[in-house]
């Protein structure tokens, strides 16, 4: 196996970890600028800085992406257009991107720069990989949650389709699927969508039920034993996370991954030995996502540094003093690693350039690009549409007055003949399908379409959007699609034919205001629903209310159905819940209900949505589903004027919250 058949992938959160990165022999970096990334704790680097990186990384024939992995406000189009064209000007190896409408820009005005799709799109099925590559997208980094066994039909896929597959080899796992955490944005309006999470679930909560102060905090990624089989897999990037850690941590990381390729390369044994790894800061390690060992075994409940703890239990420590020692090697240890990483990059200099050019505030981009208009007609009624999940409601589906959506599982594959029958029952009962579709549940949903051919469905995956344009069917991206600006709504309906979108509920009214509709596209928002914070393939109740099974199993999925809830110290109670069918989630305890909304902006939405799904929250309804319904219809047919209708609306629904609507991301 030749070394140019990998990419060694490395963090660079500042210039430091950067030289760090290239000493200890990287492929390649991926970066971010002090805009527009999804680390924005990183010191990050400045368009002043950039060109002297990218000389010093192509000198040690090291190449440089920059993140540009977040959503994009409309407000922020004219500054992303800019600092595109400058990136255009230089010698930047290939962008990473989340937001729809920054991908469609790049494909449209710029394809002299590669992309490659981030983390936070989420990518773990082959119709994303379809999607992402109509968008141009040569490389998408896959979800952290897959199996080695799930990874590899995927990269074959991708090989087929000219497009490289990237993994997470070393790091910290998140507990919820990327792209889909909004825990910290409902919090404070600190998105992860925005490179700004502020880490609840490292945080402590009131001890549970099993005794654990930090029930979602889990261990640390390493792949450093699985390498061959990623390479068995086709796996060509191997990424290393960790833009938030100092450079004698990269250092030591990716010096030790670089090796065991070598060693690998050379046909020689891999090494087992993972004493340097753990010498820097870790919280122990797992590879429990990747060998599909899914369970307890992968949380700690501690989200601290392990190194101490680790290696007081390699020599048996019994004493106080015999701890302190091992504090003190460990301290000599970093010391020495940080002199090392000193001395291997004394010789790297890196210019900066001080340029006019370099600023992005204010100004009119420096090239034409096509400008969005509005299409939204004068006093138009927007239409409701219901979500529902309980099939005791889906008579619902009889009533013209109203769409009616009905939530598909996660778990397609076991459901499918049920569903079938269902749809076959009721056919104006459209479908609304979840974000996270893996693997043999991505293709019985396209079996479900394929069959049942809906008259309209929302998706929250962009692999069934993918096959919805494909067989000709009416399909609207859903909340989970994490739409922010108008490109990214133009991207759908020019490139995919979709024909709505809902508008991210993570926005505030300031944030919303200058969003354009495209003619003939119609635009959702949810005006009240549970209020999803993250979904988590891991078993949530290992660690709070308790499980017998020490792993998740197949059965788990199908079968599984549980509620609980926990105490955040800093802040209020989340609810846990799992449905039969899904994987676990948890939801704010109170649901959202903003009719504000519609008052504010009476003319850009032509569909409203109400989510009325079984999820157990401290919101209570004082009238049957029907009732409810009927009083969103008055409201929305009386254009939000009845205020004895609106009114009700808020006494017969309570408590809610509309935090997010102010304080935006």
């Amino acid at each position: 196996m030749k070394r140019e058949q990998f990419e060694l992938l490395a963090p660079g959160g500042d210039l430091e970890s950067i030289k760090a990165a290239i000493a200890a022999g990287a492929d390649a970096i991926y970066c971010g600028l002090d805009r527009f990334n999804a680390r924005n704790r990183a010191a990050n680097l400045t368009l002043d800085n950039l060109n002297g990186v990218l000389k010093l990384a192509h000198q040690q024939q090291c190449k440089i992406f920059l993140t540009l992995n977040v959503l994009i406000l409309e407000s922020e189009i004219p500054a992303i257009v800019r600092l595109l064209s400058q990136l255009n000007t230089t010698d930047i190896d290939g962008v990473i991107v989340q937001d729809m409408g920054l991908a469609y820009l790049l494909k449209v005005y710029f394809p002299d720069l590669d992309v490659h799709a981030s983390t936070q799109l989420n990518t773990h099925n082959e119709g994303q990989i379809r999607f992402l590559k109509q968008m141009g997208v040569s490389r998408v980094n896959l979800s952290r949650e897959l199996t080695i066994t799930e990874i590899k039909p995927l990269a074959h896929f991708g090989h087929q389709h000219n497009v490289l597959m990237e993994v997470f080899v070393h790091g910290s796992y998140c507990i919820g699927f990327s792209g889909l955490c909004y825990i910290s944005s409902a919090r404070n309006g600190a998105s992860g969508n925005r490179g700004r999470c502020s880490q609840p679930c490292r945080e402590q909560y009131q001890t549970t039920t099993t005794g654990n102060n930090y029930p979602l905090n889990l261990k640390d990624n390493s792949a450093f034993g699985d390498l061959e089989a990623l390479v068995d897999a086709g796996v060509y990037s191997l990424k290393v996370e960790g833009r938030i850690k100092k450079s004698h941590y990269v250092f030591t990381v990716v010096d030790n991954w670089r090796k065991q390729i070598d060693r690998y390369c050379d046909g020689k044994r891999l090494s087992t030995d993972t004493t340097q790894l753990y010498t820097v800061f870790n919280r122990d390690f797992s590879n429990g996502f990747l060998q599909g060992n899914v369970g307890k075994n992968m949380y700690i409940d501690n989200p601290r540094d392990n190194a101490v703890t680790h290696f007081s239990n390699v020599y048996r420590c019994t004493s106080t003093e015999q701890v302190k020692a091992i504090k003190s090697k460990l301290y000599d240890d970093k010391t020495q690693i940080i002199e090392h990483v000193a001395q291997q990059t004394a010789h790297f200099d890196i210019e900066t350039s001080s340029s006019s050019t370099s600023s992005l505030k204010g100004g009119i981009e420096p090239l034409r690009i096509q400008t969005l208009t509005h299409h939204n007609p004068e006093n138009s009624i927007a239409r409701l549409s219901v979500l529902i999940s309980n099939r005791d409601h889906v008579s619902l589906a009889l009533d013209p007055q109203f769409d009616t959506y009905y939530q598909m599982p996660m778990g397609m594959k076991a459901e499918l003949a049920q569903l079938l029958t269902l749809f076959e029952q009721y056919p104006n009962l459209k479908p609304s399908f979840p974000a996270i579709l893996i693997g043999e549940d991505f293709t019985a949903a396209v079996q479900f379409l394929e069959h049942i051919r809906p008259s309209e469905l929302v998706t929250n995956n962009s692999g069934i959007g993918y096959q919805a344009q494909q067989l000709g069917l009416s399909w609207i991206a859903g909340p989970q699609m994490n739409i922010t600006n108008s490109f990214a709504m133009h991207c759908l309906q020019q490139e995919f034919a979709a024909s709505g979108a809902f508008i991210s509920n993570e926005l505030s009214k300031k944030q919303i205001r200058h969003i354009k509709r495209g003619q003939g596209f119609r635009t959702f928002y949810s005006v009240y629903h549970p209020n999803t914070l993250l979904t988590s393939r891991q078993c949530l109740f290992q660690q709070t209310a308790g499980c017998k099974k020490i792993k998740i199993n197949k059965g788990c999925l199908k079968r599984c159905e549980k509620h609980t809830s926990i105490i955040n110290l800093k802040d209020n109670p989340y609810v846990v819940q799992k449905h039969k069918g899904s994987h676990n989630s948890i939801y704010s305890e109170h649901n959202v209900l903003n009719l504000k909304v519609l008052e504010d902006y009476p003319q850009l939405f032509t569909d409203v949505c109400i989510d009325l799904r079984d999820i157990q929250t401290q919101t209570q309804l004082q009238v049957s589903h029907r009732q409810l319904v009927d009083l969103f219809l008055a409201a929305i047919k009386s254009q939000m004027a009845d205020g004895e209708t609106v009114s009700a609306i808020y006494n017969q629904v309570s408590p809610t919250s509309n935090h997010q609507y102010h304080k935006g991301i």
